[in-house]
């Protein structure tokens, strides 16, 4: 008989406007046999309180919480929880998201469907609607550029069910996905300590989820977009995301991933429109947030532990890095992200908080 157990981490940091709804929509889920475990970040907004009342409640489905005593992070905080839960999928979750009763069940009976599709990416739409009061996608999944920038599929558009397909994606996002612990433990970094490290640590938050796709492919598992699987994701809810922390991530991850799971003969190709948007992405760090400057540069040092994390991929590989950029990567539409870029800038972007809107 199928294992079909589920555990659901949240990551939560000081969002506690946004648990509640966040947790009684994992606890209205119809699949049976769902966990959910919450990873608190050190948060110091009542965050806390808020999960020990929960945890005191009378539940459908177990919760579990971990207090951690610092901010890990996105990765180090999934980490810490599956050093502790045994389900055969997981499911990793911002605390904006709100999933549909289905979406669990909907999700990982697509997981178990093939014994080597280890990611389900579910469809999500933002909370906000549009001006029509139409849903606006948030992702189809991840697509790959060749300037190695990674756009979401269907991202900003009003849906009209362009998206209503399931097939194969390169990857998907880390703001609500499932996977299969296998996969996880197969991709999983070997630390010299013999523990496993499944979300790269040194990336801390953002394109954590990139690399763990691309990782995935190099071994020789696929990923699957469910749109029966929906849920809502309040982009811009956590709140003020262009910080000089965020920015120095955003920033210096892409080029960390790149460096780690990249094919070098494709690269070279690519170098012209890489470094064109790199430049670019540069002068807006400049004008924008210039105290994210130094902060970037400093984290330049970790391109050495990048390459011997790329040693050890290799190394094990089952599908070379040449044959994933040709199997996933797409034509980068640079008009489209400089479009993207300045709706943003306006404050006009579809469907996301705005933080006078909050």
């Amino acid at each position: 008989m199928t294992d079909a157990r589920v555990a659901v981490v949240v990551v939560s940091w000081n969002t506690v406007h946004l648990l509640g709804a966040c947790l009684q929509a994992y606890e209205r889920q119809d699949h049976d046999e769902l966990e959910i475990v919450v990873v608190d970040n050190a948060s110091t907004d009542g965050s806390r309180e808020l999960l020990d009342a929960a945890l005191h409640r009378s539940r459908r489905h177990p919760l579990r919480v971990i207090h951690q005593p610092e901010n890990r992070g996105f990765a180090g905080a999934v980490n810490d929880a599956l050093a502790v839960i045994d389900a055969p999928i997981v499911g990793f979750s911002n605390v904006d998201v709100v999933p549909s009763p289905t979406l669990i069940s909907t999700a990982s009976a697509t997981l178990l469907a093939e014994p080597r599709r280890g990611t389900v990416q579910p469809k999500l739409v933002r909370a906000m609607s549009a001006p029509d009061g139409g849903d606006v996608l948030d992702t189809a999944g991840h697509v790959l550029t060749s300037a190695r920038l990674v756009r979401n599929r269907g991202e900003g558009e009003r849906d009209r069910g362009q998206h209503d397909e399931p097939g194969p994606i390169f990857g998907a996002s880390g703001a609500l996905v499932l996977h299969r612990r296998e996969m996880l433990d197969d991709v999983a970094w070997r630390r010299p300590d013999g523990k496993l490290e499944v979300l790269t640590e040194d990336l801390f938050a953002f394109f954590e989820d990139v690399e763990l796709d691309w990782r995935a492919r190099l071994l020789g598992w696929d990923a699957w977009y469910e749109p029966a699987a929906v849920a809502t994701h309040e982009r811009g809810g956590i709140g003020m995301r262009r910080t000089a922390t965020v920015e120095a991530l955003n920033y210096t991850n892409r080029l960390l991933v790149v460096a780690t799971c990249d094919d070098a003969a494709s690269l070279l190709r690519a170098l012209p429109l890489i470094a064109l948007t790199t430049g670019l992405k540069t002068v807006d760090l400049l004008l924008t947030e210039p105290g994210a400057v130094f902060p970037a540069l400093r984290r330049f040092a970790l391109v050495a532990r990048a390459r011997r994390r790329r040693r050890q991929l290799l190394e094990r590989a089952t599908r070379t890095p040449g044959e994933v950029v040709a199997t996933w990567v797409e034509p980068f539409g640079f008009g489209a992200w400089i479009g993207a870029w300045w709706q943003r800038v306006r404050g006009r972007a579809l469907g996301v908080t705005r933080p006078t809107d909050a």
